[in-house]
């Protein structure tokens, strides 16, 4: 499984209520180990409310149930 994307990398943004925004290049691994190469400049949603018929992807479900997110990113403490 190859993760090289060239020294390039995507970006991720929450949007406030809604889904992670993630812009490629970027590299999705599914739960089975299956790579899905995600080319420079597209963009994908993906679900952070866990109501979305469309998993991991986002198809705006989280407006359909009010999800509430956290307004700012913190990362773990470890």
């Amino acid at each position: 499984m190859s993760t090289d994307t060239g020294g390039a990398h995507g970006t991720i943004t929450t949007e406030a209520n809604g889904p992670y925004v993630v812009v490629g290049p970027f590299v999705l691994r599914d739960a089975d180990g299956n790579e899905h190469h995600v080319p420079a400049g597209k963009t994908v949603r993906l679900c952070r409310c866990g109501h979305s018929a469309k998993k991991p992807y986002c198809d705006d479900s989280h407006s359909r149930v009010d999800f509430v997110s956290r307004p700012h990113f913190r990362p773990e403490e470890r």
